[in-house]
């Protein structure tokens, strides 16, 4: 039995399983929502559900337990000042998890896990950075398909004639 054994194992090391689940919240608090594995949803379900209700008390002390899992300040502020003040009302039940088909790969089931409610601005930063990369490229490709002209081949041969006449 599994008695006091709390959370999945996820088939990785200790170190490999904190950091995957630190990075699946991070970006569920950026974003807004995220598709991954049922399994790793479910785990990222249970611990960020727990630091967003320990983010509804905007306390220096709070604000500190979220840094230390976290490691980054703007993710922390985003989670305080933006995610839950919009929660204020609930006691539980910060996100949803819907079924979101099958990975082609290995057929595994996929699930969508998002904030109940999300604020405005969370997720745009990665949409506006995706469309000046996007926007980068296009000019790139057109300036090397403008720059492509024709080119005359020549050898060494007729390079040497031309130099000693």
């Amino acid at each position: 039995m599994r008695h006091r054994i709390k959370g999945k194992k996820l088939n990785r090391d200790t170190n490999h399983r904190k950091m995957l689940l630190r990075n699946l919240v991070r970006s569920l608090v950026e974003v807004g929502e995220i598709t991954t594995t049922e399994a790793k949803a479910k785990e990222t379900k249970r611990l960020a559900d727990k630091y967003i209700g320990k983010a509804k008390a905007d306390t220096v002390a709070t604000r500190r337990v979220l840094h230390s899992f976290f490691g980054k300040r703007d993710v922390v502020n985003t989670l305080v000042e933006r995610v839950a003040p919009l929660f204020g009302d609930r006691a539980s039940g910060f996100t949803t998890l819907k079924k979101a088909g099958t990975r082609r790969g290995d057929n595994t089931g996929l699930v969508t896990l998002a904030l109940v409610k999300k604020p405005e601005g969370v997720g745009t930063l990665k949409k506006v950075a995706a469309a000046v990369v996007a926007k980068k490229t296009a000019t790139k490709v057109e300036k090397t398909v403008a720059k492509k002209a024709p080119v005359k081949k020549t050898t060494a041969k007729k390079t040497a004639k031309k130099e000693t006449k």
